[in-house]
C-alpha cells in the first residue's frame, strides 16, 4: 500500500510538470486497480472476492506491459523500479499472503460432534460449548476489527438475523482479539448475537484454528497481538453436531449468507426432526 501511494503520488506529480511516458503510464495503470481493491475492502461492500482476482491480475499485466516496453527505460529507471515492486506485491498478496493453506480439520467436518472448549463473554464470564446444546447455532470465527472482510461478513449476518432467528438458528461470534476491541464491535449492532473472546487462544488451539503471525505487521501498535484465527464458519444443530462446515483456504473467499440460511432450512429440519 505505502509502494501504491508513493506511486500514485509520484505519477501526479510527474503529469504536473510533463505529459506521461508509457513507463509512467504502466505504473499508474499498475497502482490504481491495487489501490481501489483496499479501498473497496474497507468501504465495506462484500465481504469476499474472487479467489485469484482475474480483472486485478489483467491490468497488473497490461501494466507491466506498459512499463517493460518504454523506450525511455534506460534513461530513467524509477518506473520499472516501482513498476516490478507494485506487480510482484500484487502477485504476491493474490497468490501467497492470502492464502491460508489447505484445511482439512477433521475436528470440523460435517457430521462430526463439535468438540468441547470454553470462551469467555463481554460480562467476563466463562462459557462452555456445552451451553450451546439444545438450540442450532451458526458459528463464526473471525479474525478482528482490523479485518475489512471479517467486520462485512458480520454486518451482512446482523442484516439476515431476523431470518436466522425464525428457522431456529443463533449466532455467536468468535475472535482472540483483545477484550475491549469485541466490545468495541459488540456496540455497533442492535441484534442480539452472542460476542466471545477465545482467551490465550485456548479454543483456537484446540480446535486448531490457529494463524501464526497472521495479524498485519504494526497492528499491534493499535492495541493487536500478533497472531490470529482462521476465517471459520460453523453450523450445529440443537444435539452439538456440525452440519455445515466452511474451512475457507483463503480469507478473501468466505460463504455467502444464502449458504447458512440454505442449510437451515434444510439439513436443520432433517436433523432436528
Amino acid at each position: 500500500m505505502l509502494l501504491i501511494n508513493l506511486s500514485l503520488l509520484h505519477v501526479a506529480t510527474l503529469s504536473w510538470h510533463s505529459p506521461l511516458g508509457a513507463g509512467w503510464m504502466g505504473v499508474f495503470v499498475l497502482a490504481l486497480p491495487n489501490f481501489y481493491l483496499f479501498v473497496w475492502m474497507f468501504m465495506g461492500r462484500r465481504a469476499r472476492t474472487s479467489r485469484n482476482l482475474h480483472l486485478l491480475m489483467a491490468t497488473n499485466l497490461m501494466g507491466i506491459a506498459l512499463v517493460l516496453t518504454d523506450p525511455a527505460m534506460e534513461a530513467n529507471p524509477w518506473p520499472l523500479v516501482l513498476g516490478n515492486l507494485i506487480f510482484f506485491s500484487s502477485i504476491a498478496y493474490i497468490f501467497w499472503y492470502s492464502h491460508l493453506g489447505e484445511r482439512n480439520n477433521v475436528q470440523l467436518k460435517e457430521g462430526e460432534k463439535l468438540p468441547a472448549f470454553e470462551l469467555k463473554t463481554l460480562e467476563g464470564t466463562r462459557f462452555s460449548s456445552e451451553q450451546l446444546k439444545g438450540a442450532a447455532w451458526l458459528l463464526i470465527f473471525y479474525r478482528g476489527n482490523w479485518c475489512p472482510l471479517c467486520m462485512t461478513q458480520i454486518r451482512e449476518v446482523a442484516g439476515r438475523y431476523i431470518e436466522l432467528d425464525r428457522l431456529g438458528v443463533k449466532v455467536a461470534l468468535i475472535s482472540p482479539q483483545p477484550e475491549t476491541k469485541t466490545q468495541d464491535l459488540a456496540k455497533r449492532f442492535k441484534v442480539p448475537m452472542a460476542f466471545f473472546v477465545d482467551v490465550d487462544f485456548k479454543t483456537s488451539k484446540k480446535l486448531n484454528l490457529v494463524a501464526d503471525n497472521g495479524v498485519p505487521f504494526g497492528l499491534k501498535w493499535f492495541g493487536h497481538g500478533e497472531h490470529t484465527v482462521l476465517p471459520t464458519v460453523l453450523i450445529i444443530n440443537k444435539h452439538g453436531r456440525i452440519v455445515y462446515s466452511d474451512q475457507t483456504s483463503n480469507y478473501r473467499v468466505r460463504p455467502e449468507p444464502d449458504q447458512f440460511l440454505e442449510v437451515a432450512r434444510q439439513k436443520l429440519a432433517v436433523t432436528e426432526a
